[in-house]
């Protein structure tokens, strides 16, 4: 996000806001981040950026610019239609979150995620008072759900769910336990927003121009991909949702990545 933002060509795919807290996020995590952060701005590096991105997947940071930006305007349109809580599933280093507290005061926004991540987005990040952060690991199927009321949340009141670049690593049983999970916590005009890998042909899971460096890479770090699925399959595991809608062409070059949005 950082170097997007600092390339003319791509700066406005990154709002100004998310680019400052994502550098200070490498600036306060150790010295090796604050090294990472000075030479991703500078123009020399993106040349190699980009024949990195291409041995491994092709498009990559403008997808991920690409598919944040679909899922904030999903986030606004929600938020501006009177929805009051916003829960964010795996939020990692996301920024959304953080971002939009500045824009919607009287909503109260959620983060659920690895007690390990949160620990150390929480050192740059602790005086935002409507964000408050559930520490769990979603892939264990215990869903957060008494910590999250603690926390003020109330199932009664319609909610806007965000994971984004999350399922994909989860088996197929605890992607359906995790939908399940927010459907008893969201009352109706509640919206889960996702994304989700399509399978392709030989149900492989990857993106389309994804390179045998990229599952070599996925592997070694203990990240591949678990799940994906058709438009058919989530049909079927969003039955008690309606108006299930799907967005792909947002981002022609990289592909494999599907954006869906469901409402109770």
């Amino acid at each position: 996000m950082v170097m997007l933002h600092e390339d003319k060509k791509t700066s406005g795919l990154v709002s100004t806001v998310s680019a400052d807290l994502s550098a200070r996020f490498l600036q306060t995590q150790s010295l090796w981040t604050r090294l990472g952060l000075k030479i991703v701005r500078q123009p020399w590096f993106r040349p190699i950026a980009s024949s990195i991105e291409g041995a491994t997947i092709p498009g990559m940071r403008r997808h991920y610019a690409l598919r944040k930006k679909v899922l904030r305007q999903m986030a606004q349109e929600a938020l501006g239609h009177g929805i009051k809580q916003f829960v964010i599933l795996g939020a990692g280093f996301d920024t959304l979150a953080f971002e939009l507290s500045q824009e919607y005061d009287a909503v109260r926004f959620w983060e659920i995620d690895h007690p390990a991540t949160q620990m150390q987005k929480t050192r740059c990040l602790t005086s935002v008072e409507n964000v408050r952060l559930v520490a769990a690991d979603l892939n264990d199927n215990a869903f957060p759900a008494t910590a999250l009321k603690t926390l003020g949340f109330n199932p009664a009141q319609a909610t806007l769910w965000i994971a984004e670049g999350l399922l994909m690593y989860f088996r197929g049983v605890a992607v359906r336990a995790l939908i399940e999970s927010i459907r008893q916590l969201s009352a109706s005009g509640s919206i889960f927003a996702f994304t989700f890998m399509k399978t392709e042909s030989d149900e492989r899971i990857r993106f389309q121009k994804q390179t045998r460096l990229a599952d070599w890479w996925l592997r070694w770090r203990g990240e591949p991909f678990l799940w994906g699925s058709s438009r058919e399959g989530i049909n079927q595991m969003l039955q008690s949702w309606r108006d299930v809608t799907f967005v792909e062409e947002y981002d022609p070059v990289c592909g494999g990545e599907i954006i869906c949005r469901a409402q109770l």
